[in-house]
């Protein structure tokens, strides 16, 4: 019978069957069995030293998720979200890699609607670009397609919240939508959060931008215009334009 157990990592109450703490475990082994100690320092300044890294790179850590991918495909919903959370509350940041590796590859699989909880405390915990971008494009973006009533809920929630990690996921969740972006909600999530000099919110609205200006370029300058953007924003918004 699984015992019920609480991680005394999580800074939250969740609740973790402790074979998923075993199955981490497992893959934390694995991947020190294939790291390279001399990379620690260099990937760890590479992410500001806000996280601690084994020293495995991508290729070695993606043929690890590749050995454990028939394990990890039979998880469902709750256990791959209980997966999440253990990846989460591992100090090794290669562990969360792993996460989002299971995340982007069974995502649309295991999608409910009350999944926005989740994405909430991963997108708040451990957060940095190199784990939010993945998820925002990614996941996020899938959930804000096939659940729109749930995610317009959760949306206003992120919208007043003073936490600018959930501002730079509304800024660019719709990245890989081409066409299909909402340009209407991207030109309020600019307006709304465009006051904010933050790097990280300064370089999403940019960004997004560039994004949409590969297929309407003319829209692109309307709304650096309107917006009256400057620097990072401008600079990155207006990149692929051309004759700017």
């Amino acid at each position: 019978m699984q015992q019920l157990v609480q991680n005394p990592a999580y800074d939250l109450p969740f609740f973790i069957f402790d074979k998923m703490i075993q199955l981490v475990s497992t893959i934390e082994q694995a991947l020190y069995h294939v790291r390279d100690p001399h990379r620690v320092v260099q990937m760890e300044a590479y992410m500001k030293n806000h996280f601690s890294f084994l020293g495995v790179m991508s290729g070695p850590r993606k043929i690890i998720f590749k050995k454990f991918k028939p394990q990890l495909q039979n998880l469902d919903a709750q256990q791959s979200w209980e997966f999440l959370l253990e990846c989460w509350a591992n100090p090794s940041r290669e562990l969360q890699y792993v996460g989002i590796d299971h995340l982007l590859a069974f995502y649309k699989k295991i999608a409910q609607p009350t999944d926005g909880k989740h994405f909430t405390y991963l997108l708040t915990n451990q957060t940095w670009w190199d784990s939010l971008d993945l998820l925002a494009s990614h996941a996020v973006g899938h959930f804000a397609r096939k659940f729109p009533e749930a995610f317009a809920t959760l949306a206003k929630e992120w919208e007043t919240s003073s936490n600018f990690w959930l501002h730079r996921t509304l800024l660019i969740y719709q990245l890989k939508y081409k066409q299909q972006t909402d340009l209407a909600l991207l030109q309020y999530y600019i307006r709304a959060f465009k006051w904010n000099k933050e790097f990280f919110i300064q370089k999403a609205i940019g960004w997004s931008l560039r994004e949409v200006s590969k297929w309407h370029p003319d829209w692109v300058q309307q709304i650096v215009h309107e917006e009256n953007l400057q620097g990072l924003a401008k600079r990155e918004a207006l990149k692929y334009v051309p004759n700017n």
